[in-house]
């Protein structure tokens, strides 16, 4: 029988573990190695942080998606190619597993360490839990109205650090929680949001409209250069006074020792056109340094998946003393949602109206969501909702109901939102008592 260790709870280790398990049925021993219970799918974060999903839908608990693994809690702290061993560290014990065939899917961390101010000041979405935290943070700023004018306008403020997909769908989806509440900044070190579509005008128009409609107030070509406890500071010395930061600066890959003469320079795993490290070894999704025609394919949920799969397969081709195969897969495309029917999307190289690119994400991630049963949940949500039947044009924001209300049915973040601008509000009062 075949040892086959799976380092990693993401999408390529339970991908892999699927096609291993097809291929090779109960010829395989498979013993995934994780430090974490759950399996954390992230395409709908931006519908959790809009306060429509709960976070909870989103978690698929290990034993149920990878049932017939031997699961060990922890992190790989050391491989050992040649005597094809992985030491295993949690909470003070260690492990020695043995293996036949290791597959390193351990994923990327936050890349929070190389900006100043980040890791204590600022808020992650990738690791478990994270969400879960920020909407916390989010909560119980909803429940403070500061006195001070300034402090009110810090409160008030949120900036999304980073424009790609996930820092682009965040603050959008941010801008949707809590609609003219809150001011929300997205700021770009480029010329323009979601790099990837620097040169698709169109996408580009389509992006940045979505966001205004967002109430999104994007800064490009501007580089935070300082986190602190009140805000971010700018490249050009000038300040942005908020209480909340959010980091979408991509990622990094954690090192494990007794792999690194394997690494690239920016520390992902080489792998041939196979997913192959080296004898034993192979590597799919973030961690690894996979290539398409000499350059490196997204670090995407679909990419991750079928690199997974691929490996599964080879290693049962392997165990039939087959040749490996190599990776094949060209790619679909890419989209960024922004609001329910609205969605920026690129398939087969061709733009979709917003409509069908939204449809075509829902379809796709649930599709690809680990859990049925997690997979019906998010069904049963959608269904409820008022679905739109054309494009629509979002003018508000979207209803908060856990939001505490105020005198006059207002929110505590509207109060907010009025204590920092004083004389606007002195403006409206009139208007107000007059029904106006």
């Amino acid at each position: 029988m075949k040892r086959i260790v799976i380092l990693g709870g993401g999408y390529s280790s339970v991908w892999c573990y699927r096609a291993i398990r097809r291929w090779m049925g109960a010829s395989a021993r498979i013993t995934v190695v994780a430090p974490f219970r759950e399996h954390v799918f992230h395409g709908f974060t931006g519908e959790v942080l809009e306060g429509g999903l709960k976070p909870e839908m989103l978690v698929s608990p290990l034993d149920e998606v990878i049932p017939r693994a031997e699961r060990v809690q922890g992190w790989a702290t050391a491989v050992d190619p040649d005597r094809r061993t992985v030491t295993v560290e949690w909470q003070g014990e260690t492990r020695v597993v043995s293996y036949d065939e290791l597959v390193v899917a351990t994923g990327a961390q936050d890349r929070i360490d190389h900006l100043p101010g980040l890791a204590e000041h600022g808020w992650s979405l990738r690791s478990p839990g994270r969400v879960e935290a920020l909407l916390e943070h989010l909560d119980w700023i909803d429940r403070q109205v500061p006195e001070d004018a300034e402090d009110a306008r810090r409160a008030t403020t949120i900036v999304v650090v980073g424009a790609g997909f996930a820092g682009t769908e965040v603050a959008a989806a941010l801008g949707r929680r809590y609609g003219d509440a809150r001011r929300i900044v997205l700021i770009s070190g480029s010329r323009t949001v979601v790099p990837v579509w620097q040169d698709k005008r169109s996408l580009q128009d389509r992006l940045q409209r979505n966001l205004r409609d967002a109430g999104v107030e994007l800064l490009t070509e501007t580089r935070v250069v300082a986190v602190d406890e009140h805000g971010v500071e700018l490249g050009d010395g000038s300040r942005i006074e908020a209480a909340t930061v959010v980091s979408s600066l991509g990622s990094t890959v954690p090192v494990i020792p007794g792999l690194e003469r394997f690494q690239e320079p920016d520390g992902l795993l080489a792998v041939d056109e196979c997913l192959r490290v080296t004898d034993g070894v192979w590597s799919a999704g973030d961690v690894a340094a996979v290539r398409r025609r000499g350059d490196r394919v997204p670090k995407e949920a679909l990419w991750a998946i079928r690199a997974g799969t691929t490996v599964g397969r080879n290693i049962a081709r392997r165990s039939r003393r087959a040749e490996a195969r190599r990776f094949g897969f060209r790619g679909l495309g890419t989209v960024a949602a922004f609001a329910p029917g609205r969605a920026v999307a690129m398939l087969w190289g061709i733009p979709l109206p917003q409509l069908v690119g939204w449809l075509v994400r829902g379809a796709f991630f649930l599709w690809y969501m680990p859990s049925r049963r997690t997979a019906l949940s998010i069904v049963r949500w959608t269904l409820g909702r008022r679905l739109p039947v054309a494009v629509p044009v979002v003018t508000g924001p979207i209803p908060r109901p856990n939001l505490v209300g105020l005198a006059g049915g207002r929110s505590r973040a509207a109060a907010l939102r009025d204590q920092a601008a004083p004389d606007r509000v002195a403006a409206e009062q009139p208007r107000r008592a007059a029904g106006a």
